[in-house]
């Protein structure tokens, strides 16, 4: 996993696992936390320009 402090939007990169598609950070090379990726999945939407879905 990621230990990295911040991760950025564009230092995001997409890596097959298996058949899992596997979002990693670029400078390290690791999977990202479940943390990390739901920041990473807000960003994303955020600047598609979608509304955030409440869950």
């Amino acid at each position: 996993m990621c230990e990295c402090p911040k991760v950025h939007l564009y230092e995001v990169e997409f890596k097959l696992d298996g058949m899992n598609v596997v979002p990693t950070h670029k400078n390290c090379g690791f999977a990202l936390d479940s943390k990390q990726n739901d920041k990473f999945q807000k960003e994303l939407v955020k600047s598609w320009g979608f509304e955030e879905d409440e869950e």
